[in-house]
């Protein structure tokens, strides 16, 4: 028996958003289980919600409350701050800022389905634990 894999989406966009969901479809045991618009929407469906989720990917820019805002407080709670956050983002520049913020991984969003359901692949399995492209 197979592990279903629970996913909470925070992005503001909604054509990302349903590039996401189209990228999970042609996933095994891995399901959407809820989806924020912005970092203040996702914490408050994190402390209201009766099961949480297995992984959160968590879009850079968004009104509100930011991802590396989000990442921050996600990581002072106690229950919340062990459950993997991958960020999601067109460019690399808060990568860096992210890893040191306790994010797994970042993925920069492309406009290849096939190679972003692959990198979700990935990270989902636990081969690639952090997909940082940065200069150090």
């Amino acid at each position: 028996m197979s592990y279903l894999k629970n996913i909470l989406l925070v992005d503001d966009d909604t054509d990302d958003q349903q590039f996401f969901i189209e990228a999970l479809d042609k996933l095994e045991n891995v399901t959407l289980s809820g989806l924020a618009n912005n970092g203040k929407e996702a914490l408050d469906k994190l402390l209201h919600s009766n099961k949480l989720p297995d992984f959160i990917f968590l879009d850079f820019n968004m009104p509100v409350m930011n991802g590396i805002e989000c990442l921050a407080e996600l990581k002072r709670m106690p229950l919340i701050k062990d459950i993997p956050v991958f960020m999601l983002s067109s460019a690399f520049e808060q990568s860096k800022l992210s890893r040191k913020l306790g994010a797994k991984g970042f993925i920069k969003k492309s406009a290849d389905i096939a190679v972003f359901r692959r990198e979700l692949q990935l990270m989902l399995d636990g081969e690639i634990v952090v997909n940082y492209i940065i200069n150090e």
